[in-house]
């Protein structure tokens, strides 16, 4: 009788998600529909764009792709500049890696009328591309086109502050983001103090550059503390984008997506996290996976949040295997490998797993070690552009001509003793993970006998 009820009582909650989720699907997918039909029958711009973007809100990746370019037809035609420059932007997100298009667009850019909103734009676009394209740093001809636009392509003297913020990402790119010398942080400094600059209707801008700075400081060896407060700002400014949507109307506007991110990479960062401030991400994490396919789909299928959470409770137990499954994906690049074996070394530890922590050493000195040997690229790609740029205002206000000399010495001495200490730093933890990975292969023989 109790078996009977409680399949009763399972039989009815299945109903109730899969009908629940029945119904979510095609409602939105209703909702779409039935705002193309209303299409068909708007007479002006103003209207077709108010209910395309209904329509762009609703729909999933390959939906708005399509739609962008309707509401950016339909944009030039009411001259609505704000929709144009936003579906442009989008746009140059969802085509970040063809040039062809990335070009189209830039076209389309400069018969905006605004000098300073074509300028911000631009820059937007341009630093997609760059980022997209960095994200393979093997490819050395793409190396060279940015080295000759950095060094060829701007005006180091100039005024033009989107000119300088273009200038300096390309440089942060270039250099790698795994980089740590002196002119890599004058660079990233500089950005952020022209960010802080900028008006608030340039948030495309500081969203870039907010998402930027957080990456690289999620590095292992990154300051976490500053990776949390660059996406606390990211989040604030999503908080005031749903605002301004709200009071224009676009009732489907979703940010659940760039909440995930934001949260997911501020767990990744659970050791400058206090327990409350954990346990608050994580509530807000499970929020967005109960409210939203797309994150919990993101979720399902890749384990980081979950992994992330499972070490910042010291839970030890669960986070060794769903480290080992992130590790499993071949897309990884080095610099996530090192970082997921360092925490598999912590979890090992903590669990008491021997055999798990030595060959998660293993691995993190394999990765240490090939990131020691890009961070040398790094360093000698600073010692390249410093001569071309050290005198620049851009990053130095004093450009008198006779400290020029004198300034450009002392940078290469700071590179040189930069090198030096990275490379007597490795040296040492080298030694000490192979004594510690040769005492813990004595230990296995004995026990073993």
């Amino acid at each position: 009788m109790k078996r009977s009820k409680l399949l009763i009582i399972l039989t009815i909650i299945i109903t109730g998600i899969l009908s629940a989720s029945a119904q979510t699907k095609p409602a939105k997918q209703e909702l779409i529909e039935k705002y193309a039909e209303q299409l068909k029958t708007t007479t002006s711009a103003r209207d077709s764009i108010r209910i395309l973007y209904y329509i762009f809100d609703l729909s999933d990746r390959k939906g708005q792709t399509q739609r962008a370019w309707e509401i950016l037809k339909t944009a030039e035609r009411a001259d609505n500049m704000n929709a144009q420059l936003d579906m442009i932007r989008n746009l140059a997100t969802f085509y970040a890696a063809n040039d062809t298009v990335i070009d189209s667009l830039l076209k389309i850019t400069d018969r905006i009328p605004n000098q300073e909103a074509r300028a911000a734009t631009k820059t937007f676009i341009i630093n997609q591309q760059i980022n997209r394209k960095s994200r393979h740093p093997d490819d050395t001809d793409f190396q060279k086109i940015l080295l000759d636009s950095i060094t060829k392509s701007h005006n180091l003297e100039g005024k033009d502050i989107y000119d300088k913020l273009s200038l300096l990402y390309q440089i942060i790119q270039y250099l790698g983001v795994d980089a740590d010398g002196v002119l890599f942080k004058e660079c990233l400094d500089t950005y952020g103090k022209l960010i802080e600059d900028l008006p608030q209707s340039d948030y495309p801008l500081k969203n870039q550059y907010y998402t930027t700075a957080a990456m690289i400081h999620s590095r292992l060896n990154g300051n976490p503390h500053k990776a949390i407060e660059y996406d606390k700002k990211l989040l604030e400014i999503i908080e005031q984008l749903q605002q301004m949507y709200i009071k224009k109307n676009r009732k489907f506007r979703n940010y659940d997506t760039n909440k995930f991110i934001s949260y997911r990479r501020m767990m990744g960062n659970y050791h400058a996290l206090s327990q409350e401030e954990i346990q608050t991400i994580h509530d807000s994490i499970m929020a967005l996976y109960e409210r939203n396919a797309d994150v919990r789909r993101t979720m399902d299928q890749n384990g980081q949040a979950n992994v992330f959470y499972y070490m910042a409770i010291k839970d030890y137990k669960n986070a060794i295997p769903a480290l080992e499954g992130l590790l499993r994906n071949r897309d990884l690049s080095t610099y996530q490998r090192q970082k997921y074996n360092g925490m598999l070394i912590e979890a090992a530890k903590g669990a008491n797993d021997t055999k798990t922590y030595i060959n998660a050493m293993e691995q993190f000195i394999e990765y240490s070690e090939e990131i020691d040997s890009l961070r040398k690229i790094t360093m000698k790609r600073e010692i390249m552009l410093r001569d071309s740029i050290i005198n620049a205002p851009l990053l130095y206000k004093d450009s008198s001509p006779s400290p020029k000399k004198h300034l450009t010495n002392i940078e290469h001495r700071k590179i040189e003793q930069t090198l030096t200490i990275i490379a007597s730093a490795l040296a040492i933890l080298l030694i000490i993970y192979i004594m510690l990975y040769v005492k813990l292969r004595i230990q296995m023989k004995r026990s073993k006998k």
